[in-house]
């Protein structure tokens, strides 16, 4: 029996008025709150759990990763439109950070909606904000029911995203643009216990998540995962997770990885480091859905250069703007999701800008 009141009543494209806000919503970041993002995002980065290390490469305490992010912008949205609804693509731009401390303040407004190729169509602008100022930005657009024209079909094909290449990127990167990876298969299967385990994280009460009778009786015919949760799919085996692959746990650098791994297996292909670089920070993270994934699915992802600016210069030195694209595959080969991620590469000498 399900511990929380599912919202299980849902907006139609009809009731909704551009320009409109969304209720906001306020969220404590605490210890806790970093332990159950460990938990629902599988990401073991030390400096989203260990405030130690955290602190030790220059940020003033443990933070909230990116999944979490997108899993909180995502609650926030089907809790005002409800579960019939259905993501079409997500944007998350990181600005700072959410420290345990922190109350992140959700606000979001509707900016647009549209009739596309059969969707009624909302796009939605939101922001997280905490003593600081803004610490995230993000949008979504979501495929609503309608009065007129019914429920939403589920997307069943996805196609890759275009981007157009800037013509000065560094002659290094032209060899890789559009050169795609093997297929990675991500640490463990999806679960009802990892999906749970996501819910828990930000209290996200979707009914579409947890197995029940409205799941069951829904277009969906049961238990779906959280389609931002890409990500997460994609972790690695715990024990192999960690900043520095060969010695994963930064408060014992002499503990290898377990399962043991073959010294031989290197880097993923297609992917560029450009000339100089030695740090990244992920920007800008946007999401493209397609068929739903469940209980049960293995996740595959492939890697490829989309994009790469010119030698910048920015806040964090000299650096490179770079895209990427990963593309994720459910055990049929059907692509089921996209993410273009945007990083700034920097440590690049002073003396190459």
């Amino acid at each position: 029996m399900p511990l929380v009141i599912a919202n299980t009543e849902s907006k139609l494209f009809e009731e909704v008025i551009r320009g409109e806000w969304l209720p906001p919503l306020a969220f404590p970041i605490t210890v806790k709150t970093l332990v159950l993002a460990v938990c629902g995002t599988r990401d073991l980065m030390p400096y989203h759990h260990n405030p130690a290390y955290s602190k030790s490469i220059g940020n003033p305490d443990m933070f909230v990763n990116t999944m979490f992010e997108q899993a909180l912008f995502a609650r926030f949205v089907t809790d005002w439109c409800g579960p019939e609804s259905d993501f079409r693509s997500t944007s998350l731009q990181m600005v700072g950070q959410l420290v345990p401390g922190d109350v992140a303040e959700i606000r979001g407004q509707v900016v647009r909606k549209y009739w596309d190729d059969g969707d009624a169509i909302v796009e939605i602008e939101m922001t997280a904000s905490n003593s600081r100022g803004v610490a995230a930005r993000s949008s979504a657009t979501i495929a609503m029911p309608s009065e007129d024209h019914g429920g939403v079909q589920p997307r069943q094909e996805l196609q890759k995203p275009d981007v157009t290449p800037n013509p000065l990127m560094p002659e290094s990167a032209r060899e890789f643009l559009g050169v795609e990876s093997d297929k990675v298969e991500g640490g463990y299967p999806i679960s009802e216990v990892q999906i749970m385990y996501w819910c828990d994280m930000v209290e996200d009460a979707n009914p579409l998540y947890e197995d029940g009778e409205y799941a069951r009786k829904s277009r969906h015919k049961g238990v779906i995962a959280p389609p931002m949760g890409l990500i997460s799919w994609m972790m690695g085996r715990a024990g192999r997770s960690g900043v520095d692959a060969s010695a994963p746990d930064v408060d014992c650098p002499e503990r290898k990885p377990w399962p043991p791994v073959q010294a031989s297996r290197g880097g993923r292909g297609g992917m560029y480091t450009p000339p100089g670089a030695t740090d990244t920070i992920a920007t800008r993270s946007v999401q493209y859905y397609g068929k739903p994934l469940r209980p049960g699915d293995r996740v595959f992802s492939t890697g490829e250069l989309l994009d790469c600016s010119p030698l910048k210069r920015t806040a964090l030195g000299p650096g490179y703007f770079q895209t990427n694209l990963s593309t994720y595959y459910n055990q049929h080969d059907e692509i089921v999701g996209t993410n273009l991620f945007t990083l700034l590469r920097y440590g690049v000498p002073e003396e190459s800008a």
